[in-house]
């Protein structure tokens, strides 16, 4: 009788232990970027970049009528996430503008539960100096 008890507790705490290799992984936000092409050009491109208070920092570029990307992963705090872009033209970009002139109309924007996302376009989304 206590072999059988015993076989059934280790089987159990196997299972148990075994049970969060199958769990999913962490909940988590995502921004989605897109162009506008035109005004945005085959040859132009755009930085945005994604920052907050905690010193997260992530960036990614897309060219004139290039399809929308995500930057996904995103820890869902209550810390809002700033969101800027630069549009420069491809090669010749010797008197690009400094990164960051323009800034989301919206402002700061929250993703504070699990799977909030948000999707910028720009120029639409944006005001820019």
């Amino acid at each position: 009788m206590q072999q059988k008890l015993v076989i059934g507790l280790f089987s159990l705490m196997s299972i148990t232990a075994a049970i969060p290799a199958f769990a999913q992984g962490e909940d988590s936000c995502y921004i989605e970027f897109a162009v506008s092409t035109p005004p945005v050009e085959f040859n132009q491109s755009v930085a945005f970049n994604v920052t907050n208070d905690y010193g997260f920092s992530k960036s990614i570029t897309l060219k004139g009528g290039s399809a929308p990307q995500v930057i996904d992963k995103l820890l869902c705090v209550d810390t809002p996430y700033t969101i800027s872009a630069s549009q420069y033209s491809t090669p010749a970009n010797q008197l690009a503008p400094g990164i960051g002139q323009c800034s989301l109309k919206a402002g700061s924007v929250m993703l504070n539960a699990p799977y909030n996302s948000v999707s910028v376009v720009f120029p639409n989304d944006f005001v820019c100096n």
